[in-house]
């Protein structure tokens, strides 16, 4: 194999050389004979954010699994750059894949913190499903879905553990492929303008129903959606009181094409077809997860989290920020573009719809799912007169 040598934080990687493995002029990562995709540098930079603030939050050595390792990035980097790694355990099927994972454990001065098998992933979790030989944190980053992986990852966690899941396969989620979906997350999506934090619910909703099978109440702490995929961290708490706890947080989302409309369902409650507010027939995404997809308390310790000396440390920055706005705000976001073609208007600057929402007492903040996006306590109906304000200069409260 033709390799190179990258820098990611602090850590230095042997991977397969850009430049002898590509597709119409491009760097393929299925070409190469191990995987490694550098855009996903920014998904492992905040991974050893997140890894390193929950750790602290543990106050004790832990132990890790990256049982899809490929080049070994993940948990060569959990072990270089977050003190309190004691073991990172790391698999892969591909056999090219060992030898590599070893250079680079070498690379760093790691031998004695790293265990590497040739095996494959559940089959590894399940090696360490009994007491005493679960980890502290699994990784589960593959390519397309992650579920499964996800019984055998969450039998091979301690109590009080964390799960961290990548899905690469948000065309399902996002509802291009329906079918796709219901087999994989035995869920129902729903392809309009927020598609993505729908898609991204469903992942979590899945996640948060597979653990409790094992009496597990899962909880997110960090959730978002970028690029190409969807990622999540969970914390999961053994008990059958805390799995009903978690599935509180569990529903449908409801969704009006004519107005706009958006709303939620518990298990519990009767789903209405039509709309409160145009009568129409409503579309339905679910089950998945209605709460938070991030917890208000984790944000703020990863907040004190130096990222200073990644690459990536502004986008970080300017997506936590995005996210921290987002809490306690309903599920569903609207895209101002979407909005204003509905009303044939040019769409107003982002800045100056959120100002005029929180003048109106509504809270508002910018979404990371989407550039042009809002999130609002408002009902559409004030968001589509807010739009029409601001292109024509007549205010809601000017009548």
């Amino acid at each position: 194999m033709k390799s190179s040598v990258v820098i990611e934080g602090r850590t230095e990687l042997e991977v397969p050389d850009p430049s002898s493995y590509t597709f119409q002029g491009r760097f393929a990562p299925f070409k190469a004979p191990v995987f490694y995709n550098p855009k996903m540098e920014f998904s492992r930079d905040i991974a050893v954010g997140v890894l390193s603030s929950f750790a602290c939050a543990r106050g004790s050595p832990i132990r890790v699994c990256d049982p899809l390792a490929g080049v070994g990035a993940r948990g060569v980097r959990y072990a270089n750059e977050v003190p309190v790694v004691e073991l990172s355990v790391m698999g892969d099927l591909n056999a090219e894949s060992i030898p590599l994972i070893l250079s680079n454990a070498r690379r760093n001065g790691l031998e004695g913190k790293i265990e590497v098998v040739h095996e494959e992933a559940n089959l590894l979790l399940s090696r360490h499903s009994e007491p005493g030989c679960r980890f502290d944190f699994i990784d589960i980053d593959p390519f397309g879905t992650p579920m499964p992986f996800v019984d055998s990852s969450v039998r091979a966690l301690k109590n009080g553990g964390m799960l961290g899941v990548t899905a690469t396969d948000t065309a399902p989620l996002c509802g291009v492929h329906t079918n796709a979906c219901i087999r994989k997350y035995s869920s129902i999506p729903l392809r309009n303008e927020f598609c993505h934090e729908t898609g991204l619910r469903i992942l979590v909703g899945s996640i948060v129903r597979t653990a409790a099978k094992y009496d597990f109440g899962a909880f997110p702490l960090l959730s978002y959606s970028v690029d190409h995929y969807f990622r999540s961290y969970f914390r999961l708490k053994l008990g059958a009181h805390l799995a009903d706890f978690a599935f509180r947080s569990m529903g449908y989302l409801l969704s009006c094409d004519s107005c706009l409309w958006r709303g939620v369902a518990q298990f519990e409650e009767p789903l209405q077809t039509t709309c409160t507010e145009c009568g129409s027939p409503l579309r339905r995404a679910g089950p998945l997860w209605i709460g938070d997809l991030s917890d208000k308390s984790f944000l703020c310790r990863l907040a004190e989290f130096d990222f200073s000396y990644m690459r990536t440390n502004a986008r970080i920055s300017k997506l936590l920020s995005k996210i921290s706005g987002e809490q306690g705000k309903p599920p569903g976001y609207y895209v101002l573009d979407f909005v204003s073609k509905r009303l044939s208007l040019s769409a107003p600057s982002l800045k100056g719809v959120l100002e005029e929402l929180e003048r109106l007492g509504y809270t508002a903040s910018p979404t990371h799912f989407h550039p042009k996006g809002i999130k609002t306590s408002a009902p559409p109906s004030v968001v589509r007169e807010v739009v029409r304000g601001l292109c024509t200069g007549f205010r809601l409260d000017d009548c």
